[in-house]
């Protein structure tokens, strides 16, 4: 298996900051519009973040990093 060169783990680490960051405002707004309690928001937000995570543990990792 190849490694990926730097710049495509850079973009790679780019696309799960912007997902978190999509994730958590989603949640934000739902919460506002309809109330919800802010612990079940966070749970599903650790729920989506322990998703991701398990996904990112299967790329190879780059050496020296």
């Amino acid at each position: 298996m190849e490694t990926p060169a730097p710049q495509a783990g850079r973009s790679t680490v780019d696309r799960l900051l912007d997902s978190i960051d999509d994730l958590v405002r989603r949640h934000r707004a739902l919460a506002a519009h309809d109330g919800a309690s802010a612990a079940l928001h966070a749970e599903l937000i650790a729920a989506e973040l322990d998703q991701q995570v398990a996904i990112l543990r299967t790329m190879p990792r780059q050496p020296g990093g």
